[in-house]
């Protein structure tokens, strides 16, 4: 690479640098080269209550600075620590952001290599006046397991950088060799009122872990003629209700594979539980598919899910099994259903579309769409789609895809500006939340990776970050209010459905009569 050599002299109020301690090189050559950076934030987007976005720079470099220039307001100059990452001071970042939203930020990077300084390419960063929510949850677990290791479901602040704990499993791992079955998951909370959440706690002295008006229990959700306890929760946005998959699933690890773990569901139906009256209800039984991952539209009047063109006949029947994408109505003052309408036809392309989520202005529907199979995160050929309900014209979302790696599991914000989603992008092995902006245009803005205080935080976790979803206020209780639920009776939830004593020999699900 050429580089010309330049020699810039900065006159006192043309620079107003805000960190005085740091001295930016006044004589460099020009790198004809963007910096490489991790995480890679050059010409994003991010809205106006994010927190700092540290990065470290890649290129090898005996000392490194970094200005940032607003179009209005001071410039602030930072210096690279030792391992060459830049932490931006909290105070400057916030007002910098807050003085410039709809406008660019310009990035400098210099390095000194060999006892020269070098001056890379600069770039953008917009600040959106789209503010994104401040409380992204999410589960922390290894990438392949089979015994649970240590597991737990954790809020992280995104103005703050602040990552908390909602409830883990590290009480029932004393022992740091004996790996039990006790497992944190399926976590979520109510869109209009996020007080409410809930998560699971499984294994012995499980089950449905739920905060609702104030008061924490442990519920049995399994109860009539279920095959299978609920798993994959979708609360109403405003009434008392959650629907539910109830799953039987299995995982294999292929020994040689492209995807490390291959998950999947033996059978499955859907359920609706209402809180208030503690009463389980069938919502669809059927023989010839399987129902799961529910999702309500921001009215809560439909309830979108994905179901099986198939059920499971064997071991390999998993790489054949493809998904479509259906919403029924509901009736919120009888409590009652409409016929299965059928929104996306995956199968009919010989793909398998999952995880429908609709926006809260009720614009989009964004989904993830493999070649096959129902749970994607693990899944290389996952990536994300997005329909437009008004016309229900469809397109991959291809400039966030990833085009060899999974892009799976998402969320919405409140305001519909932000969506987050789980990659595994960056390495293959682990999944990482990224969120993106979408415009009035319906195009999504760069994936970006959350920011940490430590830009290398992500490189040196060795979890996943599984289910992200945005929150709006934090978890009320601590971990002790519910070791303590956890340590006591379990509520056994009713059954409002006639059983029906009939069963599939193939999918173990109940006949409809």
């Amino acid at each position: 690479m050429k580089y010309s050599l330049n020699t810039i002299f900065f006159v006192g109020a043309s620079l107003l640098v805000a960190a005085c301690s740091t001295k930016v090189p006044d004589s460099f050559a020009e790198k004809d080269a963007e910096a490489v950076l991790f995480p890679d934030y050059a010409n994003c987007v991010v809205p106006v209550n994010i927190a700092p976005m540290n990065f470290f720079l890649r290129d090898s470099a005996e000392a490194c600075v970094l200005t940032i220039t607003p179009e209005t307001g001071d410039v602030v100059a930072v210096s690279g620590n030792s391992d060459n990452a830049f932490k931006i001071p909290v105070a400057e970042w916030r007002a910098m952001l807050a003085a410039n939203v709809g406008k660019n930020l310009k990035y400098d990077v210099y390095a000194r290599q060999r006892g020269a300084w070098i001056h890379y390419k600069p770039f953008n960063i917009q600040v959106c006046a789209d503010s994104i929510d401040r409380y992204l949850t999410y589960r922390l677990i290894e990438p392949s397991y089979m015994g649970t290791g240590e597991i737990g479901v954790y809020q992280y602040d995104l103005e703050n950088g602040v990552q908390s704990v909602i409830f883990d499993n590290h009480r029932s791992h004393k022992d740091p060799n004996i790996r039990g079955q006790k497992c944190v998951n399926c976590h979520t909370a109510q869109r209009n009122h996020p007080e409410n959440k809930m998560f699971y706690y499984r294994g012995a002295n499980g089950g449905l872990i739920l905060t609702y008006n104030g008061q924490v229990k442990k519920i049995n959700t399994r109860t009539g003629d279920m095959f299978a306890g609920t798993v994959y929760p979708a609360w109403h946005p405003n009434l008392p209700l959650i629907a539910f998959s109830s799953n039987v699933i299995k995982q294999n690890f292929p020994t040689f594979a492209l995807n490390k773990v291959e998950p999947f569901d033996l059978y499955s139906d859907l359920v609706l539980y209402n809180i208030e009256k503690n009463e389980v209800t069938a919502v669809q039984r059927t023989r010839n598919s399987q129902e799961t991952n529910p999702n309500w539209s921001p009215d809560g009047k439909y309830l979108y899910y994905n179901s099986s063109d198939s059920v499971f006949k064997g071991p390999h029947a998993v790489f054949k099994m493809r998904y479509n994408l259906f919403r029924m109505a509901f009736n919120a003052d009888s409590l009652s259903w409409g016929k299965p309408e059928l929104v996306y036809n995956a199968a009919s392309k010989m793909r398998s579309a999952t995880y429908p989520r609709v926006s809260p202005d009720g614009k989009y529907l964004l989904f993830t769409e493999a070649n096959y199979g129902t749970s994607t995160q693990t899944n290389k050929s996952a990536d994300l789609y997005l329909m437009r309900l008004d016309s229900m014209t469809v397109r991959a979302l291809d400039e966030i895809n990833c085009s060899t790696e999974s892009d799976s599991y998402h969320d919405w914000s409140k305001n519909s500006k932000w969506f987050v989603f789980s990659s595994r992008r960056f390495d293959g092995n682990y999944s990482r939340p990224y969120f993106s902006h979408i415009g009035a245009d319906g195009k999504a803005s760069k994936p970006v990776l959350i920011p940490h205080d430590d830009p290398r935080h992500d490189l040196n976790l060795l979890k996943c970050y599984n289910v992200p979803e945005f929150s709006t206020s934090p978890v009320k209780f601590n971990p002790s209010d519910f070791q303590s639920v956890i340590n006591s009776e379990e509520l056994k939830a009713t059954y409002g459905s006639p059983i029906e004593k009939q069963t599939d020999a193939v999918s173990g699900a109940t006949q409809m009569k």
